[in-house]
């Protein structure tokens, strides 16, 4: 059996998880629903008993790790390895002290910082969010990162999951050299043809899955209660055009 995500849409498509040793990388815009999607997935593993390495690179490490435990994650089974790096040493002394911290958000330290881990680390969930700063500052790396992601979800029979920004132009060139390396790509966006009516939905795919059967096709979302509630946005458009109609309002159809 593979790793359960909590995500419903996901979990129905792939019902016995996402197999050990897989790297999932999660991409798309800002504010979208990355940080959710890869919070889920770590806090529904470390409830399963499955051990947790997270590593907060665009927030701040409390944060996140009381972020995981509203999911119900146990604390006990989830390690934050705070890589918000404060500019200077006087912010730095204002943050928490965590035990585990990446000195430099960049490729060298998140892949010597993985290799820390491999020898204890087994069946568990890695989390990079995100991994813009760590290319940013790292260009030519995403192989490099890539190839150390595959190599400790295999030997840690773990699976690895990296967020990505790709609104920027830099990272999405890099990553386009490194997707291959990913075994499921799950991507999020707001749908365009919604938001030129107005309409702010969001919707997700599974784009690649690795020897696994699954649809390729859009599915609308909204994270109600902690969950990724699927929309059924046709019978939303008809119960707006009704609503319209009722206010003597005509919605035409493009042709």
């Amino acid at each position: 059996m593979g790793f359960k995500t909590g995500i419903d849409p996901v979990d129905e498509q792939i019902p016995d998880g996402i197999p050990p040793g897989y790297v999932v990388l999660i991409e798309g815009f800002l504010g979208v629903g990355k940080t959710f999607f890869a919070s889920t997935i770590a806090a529904t593993a470390a409830r399963a008993g499955a051990p947790v390495l997270f590593f907060a690179i665009d927030a701040l490490a409390d944060e996140v790790l009381e972020e995981l435990k509203s999911h119900g994650a146990p604390a006990d089974r989830v390690i934050v390895v705070d890589g918000f790096v404060a500019p200077g040493e006087r912010l730095a002394k204002l943050k928490p002290t965590f035990r585990h911290r990446l000195e430099t958000p960049d490729a060298y330290a998140l892949v010597n910082k993985l290799a820390e881990f491999a020898a204890e680390f087994r069946g568990g969930v890695v989390v990079v969010d995100s991994l813009n700063e760590i290319l940013m500052r790292s260009p030519g790396s995403a192989l490099e990162v890539f190839r150390a992601f595959k190599i400790l979800a295999k030997h840690t029979d773990s699976i690895v999951v990296a967020t990505a920004h790709t609104d920027v132009e830099e990272v999405y060139g890099v990553l386009a050299t490194a997707v291959h390396l990913a075994d499921v790509i799950i991507q999020i966006e707001v749908d365009p043809n919604l938001e030129e009516m107005g309409l702010y939905v969001r919707r997700m795919r599974i784009y690649r899955a690795k020897r696994l059967k699954v649809s390729h096709d859009w599915i609308h979302f909204e994270i109600v209660n902690g969950r990724v509630a699927e929309i059924d946005v046709k019978t939303m458009l008809k119960m707006l055009s009704k609503q319209l109609r009722e206010l003597g309002i005509e919605v035409r159809q493009k042709k």
